[in-house]
């Protein structure tokens, strides 16, 4: 499909999650390379637009309240707040839109917005695709999200993208350092742990963690391993702090922005961590992962570029997808050996004892 998108409006809709939301900045590089000149604003949640803005190849975002507009239906029933996010897509004037998040809700949006050109996948969920000028055709399940994505950029003419990070800049990366110091970090290079997930189902226990901790202090001398995420992930990290015999965990839980941890994370010599948004960011700044998953299959959510990565456990129904375990007690998490997990991540720590696992996909800046 040949559309000159030079000097023309493109807009990109990836609300959420997280780990999406990170996964499709690689998009917007792809699509800022093949048109230097193109106008790009981002439709995302508002939690997560301080974590896109700075992005240089993003000329600015539409924010989305999702939970004024939740569910199927809320696009037709907030009718006052609709009209008022309508004049804002009308007002964009756009040329084009990429739909990254395939929803009725997202599809009707891009419909909405007025663009004569609008993108999105053939199999679309919730008939999605019914709001589409140019249907595409996706590698089918099971994929990676990065390579549907990339096949949606490919209908608008761009190559494989040569860049995949959120933009980290020197400032932030020497920002984030100080800020270790003031918490008390004493070492050189920080392993970053991220116990939670957003399902219940892809938590490894914290007691296991905990002896993977010990296990890296013990053998690898990395006695102030740094907890991050999300607030709601405090007791969880609590916990793992009070089972550590060796190491001594330094509690970040809750205490860094999204912006900073994309910039702890890209000084981390490695991240330890479940099925989450922040190993997607790991993963884009060319941080090694060592991902612990359980009811996710590591070809669709694992870490991108990093298959060889992932510590699976060991179940009859994985991978199962469920955010609940279907009746087996958590089976393929709880039984996972932490010497599992930990000889995987001190190989990794071996491999970058240089801080080198191949080359960033960052720019230096």
């Amino acid at each position: 499909m040949p559309i000159e998108l030079n000097h023309k409006r493109l807009l990109l809709i990836k609300p959420s999650a997280l780990g999406d939301v990170v996964q499709a900045a690689a998009t917007a590089w792809a699509l800022k390379a093949r048109w230097p000149d193109l106008r790009l604003k981002w439709l995302v949640n508002t939690q997560f637009e301080p974590l896109v803005k700075p992005i240089s190849c993003v000329d600015g975002t539409i924010g989305f309240e999702r939970s004024r507009l939740k569910g199927l239906l809320a696009p037709l029933s907030g009718r006052g707040e609709l009209k008022s996010f309508v004049r804002t897509l009308k007002d964009g004037q756009f040329d084009a839109v990429l739909d990254l998040q395939g929803l009725f809700r997202s599809g009707l949006f891009g419909w909405l917005s007025g663009a004569p050109v609008r993108v999105g996948e053939r199999t679309a969920r919730e008939g999605a695709w019914l709001f589409y000028t140019h249907r595409v055709m996706v590698p089918e399940q099971p994929v990676h999200a990065r390579d549907r994505y990339d096949a949606l950029a490919r209908e608008l003419d761009c190559g494989p993208p040569a860049r995949q990070d959120l933009d980290v800049t020197e400032t932030e990366r020497a920002d984030m350092r100080r800020q270790l110091q003031d918490a008390g970090f004493a070492e050189g290079t920080p392993v970053a742990v991220c116990p939670g997930a957003r399902w219940e189902s892809k938590v490894y226990p914290p007691e296991k963690f905990a002896a993977v901790l010990d296990r890296l202090a013990q053998e690898a001398g990395v006695t102030q391993p740094v907890l991050i995420g999300s607030s709601d992930m405090d007791s969880l990290c609590s916990r793992i702090v009070a089972a550590c015999t060796r190491a001594k965990p330094l509690n970040l839980c809750g205490k860094t922005s999204l912006r900073q941890l994309a910039a702890l994370l890209d000084v981390s010599s490695l991240l330890l961590t479940c099925d989450s948004g922040p190993m997607h960011m790991a993963a884009a700044q060319g941080t090694p992962v060592c991902a612990v998953l359980g009811p996710t299959d590591p070809r669709r959510t694992g870490p991108y570029g990093q298959p060889a990565n992932v510590v699976s456990g060991d179940c009859e129904l994985m991978p199962c997808l469920k955010r609940h375990c279907p009746g087996m007690g958590n089976k393929c998490m709880r039984d996972l050996a932490p010497d599992r997990v930990a000889e995987k991540a001190l190989a990794l720590l071996a491999m970058t004892a240089d801080n080198m696992v191949g080359p960033r996909t960052r720019a230096d800046g």
